[in-house]
């Protein structure tokens, strides 16, 4: 990886890291080649960090020092690819109201962004909604249209050529945070990002021309989130009543896929938009909801009825890279949802008590977690994740801090000192939710509630299982805690950008909408975060992440108990020539330059 306007470095992954070594990790450390993972130990895979900023123009001619992305192998058009779903995990159809990530799966097919992320390995945006940009000065930011862009063709936008309007109308509501009625919600999760925005207008008809209220390294990330896709105003207006309801006549975009079938099971058709107007090769893509069934999964791709599967156990990923040695490729990377021991609000009893917090942090043994749901697969993760580690801790300095010790025993019996201490056992039951996906695929609830029973030296926890949008609502009422003894395990909302600040921001500072869950409190964090916000040199904010992240490890995660970051190994069949893989949310990358080559020897046999 080269040095350019990116920042691109670097940097190091300790094998320490990775359950200090473990087989079933140790091999697949290699093909982890474009995550960036900070550490400063021997025994290391050197690892590139791409990390961004704004600024850059993003016209087809790009600027002098802004990043150009290696191009593209040529696909071959046609064919439709077959994979799995994540079940029935949604919460809204509304792109800018959701944060389950089989929703943002569905957006970055069907939807544009403003901007893309074009490749996460070289640090490129790319246009979408917007075709270009430019930024004249700090505070300004001018968007163009894309030319003969037009909507999927549903009611009630009807094909429609899009409009710079329709861009306003997009940044506009979610700074406001507000439904049609006027109502408040806290469901706009971006709310607090968009405050950077003092000012949308249309220029022309093409030309959108934001005006910040002050200089900002991180909107034209935001732009680029996997949320952010662009729906019509009109079907806003028909459709923001009912988009719990998971219809695929709701979803109305202008990207390179059109949902055409949907059950809320997670059974999903897709076909290719032919007035989209960039590069798309697929005909069209099937999802089926095999997803907590890996059994039924294997035997799909092996008879390839799926053209890509990830086992979940490492000995049967072993074998099958074995039995079918030449005839399918391997991608191996992080994934794109860090697994977090859950959130809490901190503003009322139980969990302002930091003996009572601090002792469920350091109880929960996220090494041995690790082996046990992953088989080794995975690494463990401070408050910012390693699929962020150019911006995080070093693995030197994150395992001095309690809860990540090398020496487990001494977190141990700490943490039961601290439960003692904090008047734990006076709590009663202590419930912790497990969301129902999470429990299918590794039968968490049991090793959860075991080992903090034997590591607290109690026999109170007990689980709960529950679908993810009833976690969902608790978070947003403050009922993990305000007296209730009740947390949750699972995977949290995936790893929105390569950069941490404006998660840390929207999620840390006391005066931002999301914060209001958590409620911690805690000294000088709002300064440092309003400063690394508009801090424009990367090198200055990954000291100022830094900081932020040795803040919150001392508050026992400062409201969100982050536990570890799985590895996945997903086997691909060699006809089918995935898009790039990176730790993020790739959809978009997939529905246009995923493809499929018949032509392939392996190809034979597969079902039409």
């Amino acid at each position: 990886m080269r040095s350019n306007y990116w920042e691109t470095r670097q940097r190091k992954l300790s094998r320490r890291r990775f359950v200090g070594g473990a087989a079933g990790a140790s091999a697949g450390l290699a093909a982890l080649a474009a995550v960036g993972c900070g550490d400063d130990d021997d025994d290391a895979v050197e690892t590139p960090a791409a990390t961004a900023t704004s600024g850059a123009s993003g016209s087809p001619t790009q600027a002098a020092g802004s990043p150009t992305a290696e191009p593209k192998p040529q696909g071959k058009k046609g064919g439709v690819t077959r994979g799995i779903s994540s079940n029935a995990t949604y919460d809204s159809f509304d792109a800018s109201r959701s944060r389950f990530t089989p929703v943002a799966t569905i957006i970055g097919r069907t939807m544009q962004r403003a901007l893309f992320w074009d490749s996460f390995k070289d640090g490129t945006l790319g246009g979408g909604f917007a075709e270009s940009w430019e930024q004249p000065d700090p505070q300004t930011v001018v968007l163009k249209l894309r030319k003969n862009n037009f909507f999927h063709d549903k009611a009630p936008v009807n094909g429609r050529q899009t409009k710079a309007e329709d861009i306003k109308y997009h940044i506009d509501r979610n700074k406001a945070g507000k439904r049609l009625d006027g109502t408040e919600d806290p469901n706009f999760y971006r709310k607090g990002e968009y405050q950077i925005v003092d000012s949308v207008t249309v220029a022309d008809a093409e030309t959108i021309q934001v005006k910040l209220a002050k200089p900002s390294p991180l909107f034209l990330n935001l732009l680029a989130q996997s949320y952010e896709g662009i729906a019509a105003p009109e079907a806003i207006e028909a459709f923001e009543k009912d988009y719990s309801n998971f219809d695929q006549k709701m979803i109305i975009g202008t990207g390179p896929m059109v949902l055409v079938e949907f059950a809320s099971e997670g059974r999903a058709r897709y076909q290719r938009f032919d007035k989209f107007t960039g590069t798309s090769y697929l005909d069209g893509i099937q999802e089926v909801p095999l997803f907590t069934d890996p059994q039924a999964a294997q035997a799909a791709f092996e008879q390839k009825q799926i053209d890509a599967y990830g086992p979940p156990n490492v000995q049967v990923l072993a074998e099958m890279r074995e039995r079918f040695k030449g005839k399918v490729g391997e991608g191996t990377n992080f994934s794109a949802n860090p697994i977090i021991a859950g959130s809490y609000y901190g503003g009322a009893a139980p969990w302002n008590n930091p003996n009572l917090i601090g002792a469920y942090f350091r109880g929960i043994d996220r090494r041995q977690l690790i082996q046990q749901f992953h088989g080794g697969r995975g690494a463990i993760s401070g408050s910012i994740p390693p699929s962020q580690g150019a911006f995080g801790l070093s693995e030197k300095e994150l395992i001095e801090f309690p809860g990540y010790l090398q020496d487990v025993d001494k977190d141990i019996a700490e943490a039961r000192k601290m439960w003692e201490a904090g008047g734990g056992p006076a709590l009663g039951d202590v419930t912790i939710d497990v969301p129902d996906i999470f429990e299918g695929s590794y039968q968490a609830s049991a090793i959860l509630t075991a080992m903090l029973n034997k590591n607290l030296g109690t026999s109170q926890f007990k689980a709960k299982v529950e679908p993810y949008s009833t976690i969902t609502s608790k978070i947003i009422q403050q009922k993990y805690g305000s007296g209730n003894a009740n947390l949750w395990y699972g995977w949290d909302t995936e790893v929105l950008d390569p950069e941490p600040t404006a998660f840390l921001m929207s999620n840390y500072s006391s005066t931002s909408t999301l914060n209001k869950q958590f409620d911690v409190k805690l000294d000088g964090m709002d300064d440092l975060l309003a400063k690394v916000g508009v801090e424009l040199d990367i090198e200055k904010r990954k000291d100022m992440t830094r900081e932020v992240e040795r803040k919150l490890l001392k508050a026992y995660g400062g409201g969100r108990i982050y536990s570890h970051m799985q590895i996945t190994n997903t086997l691909r069949w060699n006809y089918y020539h995935a898009a790039e893989s990176a730790p993020f949310s790739t959809a978009h990358l997939g529905a246009m330059y995923a493809w499929i080559d018949p032509d392939d020897p392996t190809y034979q046999g597969r079902p039409s």
